[in-house]
């Protein structure tokens, strides 16, 4: 019976770890939308827009994304009419990958306020971008701001996943 337990408790911690490994890859490589809504607070600020370009941009002096802060109250209901509080031009940076930070100082952009975030650009030019908010801690915490919390969530399967085996070792 003892020996069922260990090896249970064994095929738990790999496929704990193994589960662990994978939320982790997860966090860090995920797809962020480049369309997404942010309140700007305290505890959101500052909102990050990142711009991963590809090597082969053949102009990059002329290349760039765009990224607009639009009102969302207006944005939701019709985006050809919502009021702009900020635009922002990101140069291109063949093969490399382009942050910019937004806060309460940029623009009209105050705090309280709640904004459409949109990133556009050449897609021939463009690997991928993100919009982040500064809210949650290594990632994010599950249900925040529609992050996905993968960090934490990986970290503590891990966690739980060393507990066990040293649980396991430790036995009589």
């Amino acid at each position: 019976m003892r020996q069922r337990i260990s090896t249970a408790l064994m095929t738990l911690v790999v496929l704990g770890s193994l589960g662990g490994f994978a939320a982790i890859g997860t966090a860090q490589t995920a797809d962020v939308p480049t369309n997404k809504t942010v309140t700007l607070t305290n505890d959101t600020e500052p909102v990050t827009v990142s711009v991963g370009w590809n090597d082969s941009i053949s102009d990059p002096a002329n290349t760039s994304a765009t990224v607009t802060f639009y009102n969302e109250t207006e944005y939701a209901t019709d985006p050809a009419t919502a009021t702009i509080a900020l635009e922002d031009t990101i140069a291109a940076d063949a093969d490399n990958t382009t942050e910019r930070e937004y806060n309460q100082s940029d623009g009209n952009l105050t705090l309280g306020s709640e904004y459409r975030v949109v990133v556009s650009g050449n897609a021939s030019a463009i690997d991928s971008a993100s919009i982040s908010d500064s809210s949650g801690f290594l990632g994010g915490v599950p249900g925040v701001s529609g992050d996905s919390g993968g960090l934490l969530v990986g970290l503590a399967v891990v966690g739980l996943a060393v507990i066990g085996a040293a649980v396991w070792t430790m036995r009589d």
